[in-house]
């Protein structure tokens, strides 16, 4: 098979195209057939394992509706005793490397998952098939060249992260800043700030990661800093001339430096709930939109933008997709013992689903709950002649707070109002509290050094906001007649102790900060150790 250096090397936009962005091409009959085959292949590789045949039952499905019938949904705790400790003779297919992610505190510490050889290829496919969506304005173009520079900001192994980016370095002859030999044997911090202070020699082509760091980059350039010690890369030509003309930029629009100014990146890819808040200030920051993805350590890299920055579509290659409606989850929620019912791709219609996968290529997962709602937001995307359904990323079913079954706020609708509202921030966490029968949203805020707004004021913003994005919200208190929002300000630099406190206790890096919504109560209570209010 020829490479994709050969490939760009000799100007084959068309075979790079079919290739990596042939999927957006397909019809949903030509989706489902190849869901179909593939999981009928997957089945067969399943029924020769112990933990396939243990997870499917004693009858081997030999057809998707028969798959579906009589293989239960299942969860990570399926999967303990085996996969926690890596074992390798149940496996429908021997591994080419494990990765991890976060587990759950007092249950197992983390999520272990084996990748098959073609599911390790897979990724970085999917990678370059976003590559080339988030630098292009139309289809068929390619602007993906060898050599190509990209900032690296993933984690180091065996997070899934940097399995994405081992799986891109050695399919495309593009180049991490820094490199990864170096890169992963340093902390996230030092690797981000290495990172950048090449790039302000070697130039910046492409990003992926968190929008947050991208961000913050572009605050400490307005703010007159970059966070690089000077050092003698800053007398290399390129740095002083990549530098000279940003300056010129920025004075000729009077304004601060931005990264834009220094940098034309092609393309920025992102993903998690807190990637729409932010799109507005990476554009701002770095002069282009971010294309968002969607991926899981469990099931790989899922869905991504077309060129076009709407919806998301799904890859028909990667995993065999099913989706568990709204309605049929309110059923599980009024009795546990309810097993919801899934529909198909093909059968999506605009609502909000829950995501479930079960893995190709010799993967584990069977009918999988990751945990993830995904928003279906049309069928098809006329504007690019997609013919295929398109999805946003809603929120984790487990960060959905849920106030009197009244209104339901997603991570993204709080991040939205934190953003909104104007307040100078640096982090924030959210619990649903329950005082006299009433349910209440709770914001713990550590504000930025230049807030001069007091605690209620901060409160009356957010609230103001949160009204506007939740209908529903700002009908309890004209409904029930109550106020559901409490906010408190926390320390200075309560997030830093709190992770400093965590790594003092030998957590992994995925543990040092507390998650945003309905943090346990010993989280809390490390957060706020030195405040003296309510909190319950």
């Amino acid at each position: 098979m020829t490479s994709l250096e050969t490939l760009i090397k000799q100007g084959r936009k068309e075979e790079i195209w079919t290739k990596y962005c042939g999927f957006l091409d397909l019809s949903i009959d030509e989706f489902m057939e190849i869901q179909e085959r593939l999981l009928l292949e997957q089945i067969d590789l399943l029924g020769k394992s112990m933990l396939g045949r243990m997870l499917m039952g004693d009858v081997i499905p030999t057809s998707v509706e028969e798959f579906r019938e009589i293989v239960p949904l299942t969860t990570y705790k399926d999967y303990l005793g085996y996969l926690d400790v890596q074992r390798e003779d149940v496996l429908p297919r021997q591994p080419k490397t494990w990765c991890h992610t976060s587990g759950r505190t007092g249950e197992y510490k983390f999520k272990w998952v084996p990748y098959t050889q073609e599911m390790y290829d897979r990724l970085a496919e999917v990678v370059v098939a976003a590559m080339i969506m988030s630098s292009v304005n139309r289809r068929g173009d390619i602007n993906l060249e060898n050599n190509d520079t990209v900032l690296l900001t993933t984690a180091p192994p065996p997070y899934f992260s940097a399995l994405v980016t081992r799986a891109t370095d050695n399919h495309a002859a593009v180049r991490f800043l820094p490199p990864l030999d170096e890169g992963e044997k340093m902390g996230y911090a030092e690797r981000v700030q290495a990172g950048f202070k090449q790039a302000m020699v070697k130039g910046l082509d492409y990003f992926y990661g968190i929008s947050s760091v991208l961000v913050r980059i572009g605050q400490q350039l307005e703010e007159g800093g970059t966070g690089v010690k000077l050092s003698k890369d800053m007398l290399d030509p390129r740095f002083i001339i990549r530098m000279g003309i940003g300056f010129i930029k920025s004075k000729l629009q009077g304004r601060a430096l931005l990264p834009k100014d220094i940098w034309k990146v092609k393309g920025i890819m992102t993903g998690g709930a807190d990637s729409s808040v932010y799109s507005s200030l990476i554009k701002e920051y770095w002069g282009r939109d971010p294309l968002e993805g969607y991926a899981c350590t469990e099931g790989s890299l899922l869905a991504c933008q077309a060129w076009n920055l709407n919806g998301m579509t799904f890859f028909a290659e990667n995993d065999f997709l099913e989706f568990i409606p709204e309605a049929e989850l309110q059923k599980e929620r009024e009795n546990p013992d309810y097993k919801p019912k899934t529909v198909l791709y093909d059968e999506l219609e605009p609502g909000v689903y829950e995501l479930v996968f079960s893995n190709f290529h010799g993967g584990i997962f069977i009918r999988y709950r990751v945990g993830d709602m995904f928003e279906v937001i049309s069928t098809s995307d006329p504007e690019i002649n997609v013919n295929l359904p398109q999805v946003r990323y809603y929120s984790r079913t487990s960060d959905m707070i849920n106030l009197a079954n009244f209104a339901f706020l997603t991570e993204k609708d709080i991040w939205f109002a934190m953003e909104e509202s104007g307040v100078e921030y640096n982090e924030w966490i959210a619990r649903k509290e329950v005082v006299d029968n009433r349910s209440y949203l709770h914001l713990f805020v550590e504000v930025g050094p230049e807030n001069d707004l007091g605690e209620e004021e901060i409160r009356q913003k957010v609230k103001d906001t949160l009204y506007k994005i939740n209908d529903d919200m700002k009908s309890i208190e004209e409904m029930l007649n109550y106020d559901p929002l409490k906010l408190n300000i926390l320390n200075p630099g309560a997030f830093q102790a709190y992770m400093e406190y965590m790594r003092s206790q030998g957590a992994d890096l995925a543990h040092t900060k507390p998650p945003h919504m309905n943090p346990s109560k010993e989280q809390l209570g490390i957060l706020i150790k030195d405040r003296k209010f309510k909190s319950d």
